[in-house]
C-alpha cells in the first residue's frame, strides 16, 4: 500500500499563506500631526561699505597700491555672535588668474579681502568666510587690480557688490 505524505501539502499551504500574508500586508494609513517651532535669530544689519579710491594713476595700479579700508558697520544679536559667516556677492571677473569684483572698465577689478586673515572674498563664490562677532565685523580692504596685458584709459570706475552676513 502506498502511503501519501501530508507534509509536502502542509508545507505548500504554509508557504502560500506566508506569501499571501506578504502580498496583502499592503499600506496602512497613520494620521500624524507635526508641530515645528522655528526660533530664528534676528538678522544682522550691515550699513556703509562705500570705498573711495580718490585719484588713481592707471600706471601705478599693481595690486598693492591704492588699498583702502572698507568702512562698514555690522550689528548682530549677541546670541549668535560666535557663529557667523559672510560672503561677497557681485559680478566676478578673472584678472591675472584671480577672481575679483568686476568694474565698469575692462581689465580693471577690485580685490576684497579680510585684513587680518588675508582671506580673499571672491564675488560669486559659494564659499563662506566664518568669523566670531566681537562688536564689529572683520576688517576688510579693497584694492584695485588690473590685467597685466591691458593699458587702462583714464576715467571714473565703479563696482558694486552685496555683503551677505548669515549665522551658521
Amino acid at each position: 500500500m502506498r502511503r501519501r505524505s501530508s507534509a509536502p501539502l502542509s508545507l505548500s499551504l504554509s508557504a502560500l499563506m506566508l506569501l499571501s500574508a506578504s502580498v496583502y500586508a499592503g499600506n496602512k494609513s497613520v494620521k500624524m500631526t507635526l508641530r515645528i517651532a522655528v526660533d530664528a535669530p534676528p538678522p544682522c544689519t550691515v550699513t556703509g561699505g562705500t570705498v573711495n579710491f580718490n585719484d588713481v594713476l592707471t600706471t601705478k595700479i599693481d595690486g598693492t597700491n591704492y588699498t583702502q579700508t572698507v568702512g562698514y558697520s555690522l550689528n548682530c544679536d549677541k546670541r549668535i555672535a560666535n557663529a557667523l559667516k559672510m560672503q561677497l556677492q557681485g559680478t566676478v571677473v578673472t584678472i591675472n588668474g584671480e577672481s575679483v569684483l568686476k568694474t565698469n572698465v575692462d581689465g580693471l577689478g577690485i580685490r576684497v579681502r579680510t585684513v587680518n586673515e588675508h582671506t580673499l572674498l571672491e564675488p560669486g563664490s559659494t564659499s563662506w568666510f566664518h568669523f566670531n562677532f566681537s562688536g564689529s565685523g572683520p576688517a576688510m580692504e579693497a584694492t584695485p587690480v588690473k590685467n597685466s596685458a591691458t593699458t587702462l584709459s583714464s576715467g571714473d570706475f565703479t563696482a558694486g557688490a552685496t555683503l551677505v552676513v548669515d549665522y551658521q
